[in-house]
């Protein structure tokens, strides 16, 4: 700890850098903000968007201190960037480097959307010798390293005080990646945006709803392989309705696919923030993704008692168990995602239990507060 200070002072970096927010940042901005209301002193380092997401506001509002780092590229290239370039990981901006020396934190946290975005970040804190943990919120082996990333990888996670990884199945695919174990790897549990109370009352209806919420954008969620099974013919003689929960950037394209296959019965609801009236209207989430970490809207669905369809993605299926609590497609593709929708609309008349069992399972497995948890754990790393 730094001379002077009673309590440690702990650095939060978002290399988030598709939209201004997501998932991945509910994290390390609530602890950030439980941290900050403990009297503890912390800042952070995000992308400056034009227009600043509220939860960055509040905790400018809170005393964090802050480096606002450009938009050098458009949302499309900078995605296209993090997906495809091949050089050595860009090194963090002069300014931000200065930021972050003249903060001297006791720790900083580097929150990042895939496993390699942070490599910058973790050689700036070695060559100053700031103590540094990652948090790995999704991978996929689309994003296997290039060999010009190898001697970051190799000095960067090795040296961490900590990697974080929100699932199991995150953490090995990263080992396969970089080619060794990782030691100093920890499981942490993301926050929820629902009530743990009870369950949400089972919907009266005769027509089976079913929700897929999350950013609409197939290569990460797959909505396409949704429209495409509902596109079989089996399919659209059954009463069933698909309701598609949130915004993203392929909108258009999923609506032009639900136009060409005719899905009278799909419907684009938009962005919802109260998961409960989510579930007061559907019956089971269905959630066909691509790549993942381990996604919110599962453990949400099962906490509200919802049964789950999905595929054997990252952490997708670690809560759930085959039949009891959900149903599980072995893989992303539309033959799949089929035969588990199948397996699932076989037991229709047993969601309702299925459902409560999926509750009373997760509700085992949580935290009571992942935020509180996760913050006494960053106080002890930063010592």
């Amino acid at each position: 700890m730094s001379k002077g200070r009673k309590r440690p002072k702990i650095a939060f970096v978002s290399t988030m850098a598709g939209g201004p927010w997501g998932g991945s940042e509910e994290l390390w901005s609530r602890t950030a903000s439980h941290l900050r209301k403990a009297g503890l002193e912390v800042c952070m380092s995000v992308y400056g968007w034009p227009q600043r997401p509220s939860q960055v506001q509040s905790l400018l509002d809170q005393g964090v201190e802050a480096d606002f780092r450009p938009l050098k590229l458009p949302a499309a290239k900078r995605l296209l960037e993090k997906f495809l370039k091949r050089g050595k990981p860009t090194p963090i901006p002069r300014e931000s480097m200065a930021w972050l020396e003249n903060q001297s934190p006791d720790l900083v946290v580097i929150s990042q959307g895939g496993p390699w975005d942070g490599l910058g970040w973790m050689r700036a804190c070695r060559s100053l010798g700031l103590k540094y943990c990652p948090i790995v919120h999704a991978n996929s082996e689309i994003w296997w390293p290039v060999d010009e990333w190898r001697d970051d990888i190799v000095a960067g996670l090795p040296a961490a005080a900590r990697v974080f990884f929100v699932s199991k199945a995150n953490r090995r695919l990263m080992e396969l990646q970089a080619g060794f174990p990782l030691e100093n790897a920890e499981i942490v549990i993301n926050p929820c945006n629902v009530s743990v109370e009870r369950a949400v009352p089972w919907p009266d209806d005769q027509l089976t709803r079913l929700a897929c919420v999350g950013r609409v954008d197939p290569q990460a969620k797959g909505q396409d392989l949704l429209l495409q099974v509902l596109a079989m013919s089996k399919w659209r003689e059954r009463p069933i309705e698909l309701n598609i929960y949130g915004g993203g950037p392929c909108l258009k394209s999923l609506e032009a696919l639900k136009e060409m296959h005719g899905l009278t019965n799909v419907i684009f609801a938009g962005h919802e923030s109260d998961v409960r009236k989510i579930w007061s209207l559907n019956h089971a989430l269905v959630l066909p993704s691509r790549f993942e970490g381990l996604p919110l809207v599962i453990v949400e669905a099962m906490l509200c008692g919802r049964p789950v369809i999905t595929t054997d993605i990252a952490g997708n299926a670690e809560y759930l168990e085959e039949g009891a609590t959900g149903f599980i497609a072995h893989a992303p593709t539309a033959a799949l995602l089929d035969d588990a929708m199948e397996r699932a609309w076989s037991r229709r008349s047993e969601w309702r239990n299925i459902g409560l069992a999926a509750r009373d399972s997760i509700s085992g497995k949580l935290p009571k507060d992942p935020i509180d948890t996760f913050a006494k754990r960053l106080m002890e790393i930063a010592g």
